[in-house]
């Protein structure tokens, strides 16, 4: 802001004072730079809290939630689930063998490798815990699907296909459940057309 002296005056032999005039400038511009005040964490923290819910344990004898009551926490009653997308999901299926027997987990193994050659990310879970104890710890960190290998797979041929949301179950021929999983991942097909193509499964009583 420019400043205008004007002529000092002496008065009475004192120091001499200055008066000055402020000439207000005004300039209108447009900023070259934008600087957000959020970064990848908060966008992330926001994701994982839209699409973090509890779910219920339903009591398969009596069809009734379970409580407190029966010995559990009011959490523990409670199963968590993240509803990732498939697309935004980084795992897109789990593999599970129905029990830890080399019968089982040779097939598991085969459909997990065939997964990474079509480029579904997926892991198999070989561990002795229930399955409905693997699905819940699956639904936690929010993989979409998950696979199933049981007798019937070295029977017949077929899997079971479990969706995370709905907790709903079909067989699917082992021969197809890759490009099946695929186009899931992709988005290229619903689980209701899944629905409407597969029969369906009861899911486990452990759920």
């Amino acid at each position: 802001m420019p400043v205008q002296f004007q002529n000092p005056t002496v008065q009475n032999f004192a120091e001499p004072s200055y008066e000055c005039t402020a000439v207000p400038v005004c300039r209108t511009f447009t900023p070259s730079v934008i600087e957000p005040s959020f970064g990848i964490g908060r966008i992330m923290y926001c994701m994982f809290e839209h699409v973090f819910w509890q779910r219920e344990v339903v009591d398969k004898k009596d069809n009734q939630k379970t409580k407190a009551a029966k010995g559990k926490g009011e959490e523990d009653s409670r199963k968590s689930v993240f509803s990732f997308t498939p697309l935004v999901a980084p795992v897109k299926a789990t593999v599970f063998p129905l029990l830890q027997k080399q019968e089982l987990n040779g097939p598991a193994q085969q459909i997990s490798a065939d997964l990474r050659r079509a480029a579904v990310a997926n892991v198999v879970d070989t561990t002795g815990v229930s399955i409905g104890r693997r699905y819940a710890r699956t639904d936690e960190i929010g993989v979409p699907f998950a696979v199933t290998v049981d007798y019937e797979t070295l029977e017949k041929q077929t899997v079971t296909v479990r969706e995370r949301d709905s907790t709903a179950q079909v067989r699917v021929p082992v021969a197809e459940v890759v490009s099946l999983l695929k186009q899931l991942a992709d988005m290229d097909m619903t689980w209701q057309q899944v629905e409407s193509k597969y029969p369906a499964q009861a899911p486990a009583d452990t759920e």
